[in-house]
């Protein structure tokens, strides 16, 4: 969640500032926001990705992370911490800075309605401006919908959306499906 903007920093000052930080941020072309924590159901479901991505990919070669790992889009004009990515293969790191990883393959962003505009706006943009991402998955923590973005053989992206708890989330990015049941345990209410 968002909290307060500070004035305008060079990437350098941001990444340094991060380092030393107790607290995380995000940065946008030189405008810093300071993370704020997330609800239960935003927090149940970003885990819940993570461990059914991680059963999925084991022994595949492949590292699944959550919101502790900061990303350099490919724009050099975004760092962020997703929810959740998928890093297969070596790590790539920015040059001078081995915590700020530059190649995950699959990125999802759990929607909060503080997060929501830029999740779908300039994250997203920067999200796909990035070679290496394939996939960058929306997570609706209100009901079972999980909208997918997905980059075709001809480089356009295109969207599609899962939705219900008896439906397969299909990740063909990861080559991997995923039960929407399992994804969306304990995030909503019963009925």
């Amino acid at each position: 969640m968002a909290a307060r903007n500070v004035p305008w920093i060079s990437p350098d000052e941001f990444l340094d500032q991060e380092e030393r930080s107790a607290t995380k941020h995000c940065f946008y072309a030189g405008t810093v926001t300071a993370m704020a924590g997330g609800s239960p159901g935003h927090a149940f479901l970003a885990a819940n990705l993570i461990r059914d991505l991680g059963v999925a990919l084991r022994g595949r070669g492949c590292r699944v992370t959550g919101s502790d790992l900061l990303f350099q889009t490919a724009r050099k004009e975004m760092y962020v911490y997703p929810d959740v990515m998928v890093i297969c293969g070596p790590v790539a790191t920015m040059e001078g800075r081995p915590n700020v990883v530059t190649n995950p393959i699959f990125v999802a962003e759990v929607l909060s309605p503080s997060t929501e505009g830029d999740d779908r706006g300039a994250k997203s943009q920067q999200y796909r401006a990035t070679p290496s991402i394939r996939q960058y998955a929306l997570l609706s923590q209100r009901e079972a919908l999980v909208e997918i973005h997905t980059r075709g053989e001809d480089g356009k992206w295109w969207i599609g959306e899962v939705s219900g708890l008896d439906a397969e989330c299909v990740i063909s990015s990861l080559d991997c499906s995923l039960p929407m049941a399992s994804l969306y345990e304990g995030v909503l209410p019963r009925e």
